[in-house]
């Protein structure tokens, strides 16, 4: 190996808990926005028809990929408004509230950036900013909503979206596996995207509202905070007030009635039961250490194993059946010590 790349890992691992995570949530983010603005762009610049179904089917998978990324050091939020679903909750330390939600941020600013350079010969066609091509980076409502119907349609919005992420995360529910979380929280983004997105395209996320709004912004579309009646607000409150209506919804109406026994069995989910779900489970036999480390019970089952003398009481001590040999590699003591087995 040319490279040592176990004293690499040593070098390079971050040992701050806080900032490890808060590292992920940042690409984590920077990979949602990057894969899913990019998305927006393919398909604008295609001009497709399927943009009805390709935008929300690049979203989602984007978000999948990014809790791929990032979940199994932070969670994957890669959401200011999950990161607070999930301290209201207890399910995340609320430690972790602002320094996830600065980093999501920089991330959404990031993955904005990787866009505009993947695409950069096509908006350096538009020099002088007068196309419609900063709606790659953010969400901007139809003309016939009013303020009101925006911001609702983007609190009830992330509200769907922050019920559907607790319900698949919640581990006494239905039990998603650990490697399906991320394409469950994906389908969750898919379902709610084509439900509701014609009103406002279905922002669901400060950071992958506010963020890429700001880069284009910079790099010279000055119009992108004044359009849609300054629309830019509405996905930094709204988000925030859906998630809090989200998390608290699933929380109070399902979470808090988990039954606290294990033994209580889910309405329905009794007749789905085999024999083999049932598990038996037995206290572990103790070894003995005066009969050099075999087992000295007759309690269990066995498997092939030894003789017991039948003149000798259980519960007595020992000698046991000399005919049988002790395990020579087993240590033993001078004070059990038996010639009979030397």
């Amino acid at each position: 190996m040319i490279i040592p790349m176990d004293r690499v890992r040593r070098a390079c691992r971050i040992r701050h808990p806080i900032i490890r995570e808060s590292l992920a949530e940042l690409i984590g983010t920077a990979t949602l926005v990057f894969f899913g603005d990019a998305a927006i762009a393919n398909n604008m610049f295609i001009g497709t028809t399927a943009t009805v179904v390709n935008v929300p089917l690049g979203y989602a998978t984007a978000l999948a990929l990014a809790v791929y990324v990032s979940g199994g050091v932070s969670g994957g939020h890669v959401n200011p408004g999950v990161t607070l679903g999930m301290c209201l909750t207890g399910r995340c330390d609320l430690n972790r509230l602002l320094p996830f939600t600065i980093a999501q941020f920089l991330g959404g600013f990031l993955g904005a950036a990787l866009t505009h350079g993947l695409f950069f010969d096509v908006f350096q066609d538009d020099s002088h900013h007068t196309s419609g091509l900063y709606a790659v980076f953010a969400t901007y409502p139809n003309g016939f909503i009013s303020t009101g119907g925006a911001f609702l349609d983007q609190a009830m919005g992330t509200a769907m979206l922050l019920f559907g992420i607790m319900a698949v995360t919640d581990r006494r529910n239905m039990e998603v596996p650990k490697g399906g979380v991320g394409a469950a929280i994906g389908l969750v983004l898919f379902g709610v995207i084509t439900a509701s997105g014609f009103n406002t395209g279905a922002a669901l996320n400060p950071a992958r509202d506010f963020s890429p709004r700001l880069y284009s912004y910079i790099i010279g579309y000055d119009n992108v905070f004044k359009a849609g009646d300054h629309f830019f607000w509405i996905p930094l409150v709204a988000c925030y007030v859906g998630a809090f209506i989200g998390a608290y919804l699933y929380f109070f109406c399902i979470e808090v009635h988990h039954p606290d026994e294990l033994e209580e069995t889910p309405a329905g989910l009794e007749l789905q039961m085999t024999p083999a779900d049932v598990k038996v489970t037995r206290p572990a036999p103790s070894h003995g250490h005066h009969n050099g480390g075999f087992r000295d019970d007759a309690d269990y089952s066995r498997s092939g194993g030894y003789p017991r003398d039948s003149r000798h009481q259980r519960g007595a001590g020992y000698p046991r059946d000399p005919g049988y040999p002790r395990d020579p590699d087993y240590p033993r003591s001078d004070a059990y010590r038996d010639d009979r087995y030397s």
